[in-house]
């Protein structure tokens, strides 16, 4: 979220945490109420009955805040530890305040009683569902319904009803504060998977662009290299021309890729797999159907992915790239002749086997045609014919393309 709402949020949380620490303390103000009310009668009648009442209210604000406070920490995903001698301290005020409001049922004690339920409950309701809190709700009626039997029946309706207030209308801005957070964190959930998406991308990238242009400087070099040794200077020397330009560009397209501004084109692609495969000395043939339009950017990216296969793990001497529409859908068909030999590619030093289905990176190149052509619908797929090896991309058409 961004810092106003962050802000906002926090507020928001600041007031519900200081809504329950009132309610917390409503026995207190209730108390002092009823004392200042009757204008030190209370205190002149019976000063042991008041200071039992002080000290048990007392006791009972305290454990009512620190309850809510473990309440809100569980809630905001921060949970502590609550001692276990605060709760039986909590609950012995609150059963000392009952006992005091029934033995002696003043107006004062009665009102400081009820206060006193609602604060336990309004203290709990950070940990409750509304299944719960009902229940809890249903309880307190439960439990104050035999008190019918000894008062006024409608004195107990109202003290029944403020207490289900001080449940509820602390519920409600806990469940608030609950779906704030729940926001907050699907927020965050939501950067973090767009940071990763982003650095997949980049990878993917990275790997697809990076590959085609060092699989082309590796393959230059060779030329240049084995030019050299035949005596054919200048034609050496274009090629390393060449390696210089590609090192030159590769600045360039780190910018673009960074900056998602990659792009790749049909007839791009098929020209340079072209070009790259004739320096390397194998002949590339293109037939079949034009791709729509739709479809040309990611089966381009296999376009490239599988010359850069084909120039790193196969001993290849012809490829052809094929692509038939028909039922609906583009197929792009590239097949070379070299799954059974081993092509040794002097600028990395080592001999790598198979067509691609090998690949030193672990099959990277492979997983990121699949997620591309994924995107669009289609998939994957690769097979063997004695010596050759074919890749087979399948993507759907467009709607308004099938016949």
């Amino acid at each position: 979220m961004g810092d106003r709402s962050t802000v906002s949020a926090r507020r928001y949380e600041t007031y519900v945490r200081w809504t329950v620490y009132i309610t917390a303390v409503a026995p207190i103000i209730s108390l002092v109420g009823g004392v200042l009310a009757t204008r030190g009668a209370v205190m002149a009648e019976d000063l042991t009955r008041l200071a039992v009442a002080s000290v048990l209210t007392t006791t009972l604000a305290a454990g009512s805040v620190l309850v809510s406070r473990w309440g809100l920490s569980v809630l905001a995903g921060r949970p502590w530890r609550l001692p276990a001698g605060v709760v039986v301290a909590w609950l012995l005020a609150l059963a000392g305040l009952v006992a005091v409001a029934l033995t002696v049922p003043t107006p004062e004690t009665r009102l400081t009683a009820v206060a006193a339920v609602g604060s336990v409950t309004a203290s709990l309701v950070p940990v409750l569902d509304v299944r719960r809190t009902l229940y809890l709700n249903a309880a307190i009626v439960v439990a104050a319904a035999p008190l019918a039997a000894f008062g006024d029946l409608w004195l107990l309706v109202r003290d029944v009803m403020l207490v289900s207030v001080y449940l509820w209308s602390c519920w409600f801005g806990t469940w608030t504060l609950r779906v704030l957070h729940e926001l907050q964190q699907a927020h965050e959930d939501r950067a973090a998977l767009t940071l990763a998406n982003e650095r997949l991308r980049i990878s993917r990238d990275v790997h697809d662009v990076f590959g085609r242009t060092l699989t082309a400087i590796a393959v230059k070099s060779e030329l240049a290299s084995e030019l050299v040794r035949r005596g054919s200077a200048e034609r050496a020397a274009a090629e390393l021309d060449d390696v210089r330009q590609l090192a030159q560009e590769a600045e360039t397209v780190v910018r673009r890729v960074v900056r998602g501004e990659v792009r790749v084109t049909w007839d791009g692609e098929v020209s340079g797999a072209r070009s790259l495969l004739g320096s390397a000395g194998i002949r590339c043939t293109v037939s079949g159907d034009p791709v729509p339009e739709e479809c040309a950017e990611g089966l381009a990216w296999v376009v490239r992915e599988g010359m850069t296969n084909v120039l790193r793990h196969s001993a290849a001497t012809q490829v052809t790239l094929a692509t038939t529409t028909e039922d609906g859908q583009v197929q792009l068909t590239i097949a070379n002749d070299g799954a059974g030999r081993v092509r040794s590619v002097a600028a990395r030093g080592t001999a790598t086997d198979g067509p691609g289905a090998t690949n030193r990176d672990g099959g990277t190149g492979l997983r990121a045609m699949s997620e591309r052509i994924r995107e669009l619908g289609g998939h994957i797929a690769t097979r063997r014919d004695g010596d050759w090896f074919l890749l087979d991309a399948t993507v759907p058409l467009p709607e308004r393309d099938r016949a």
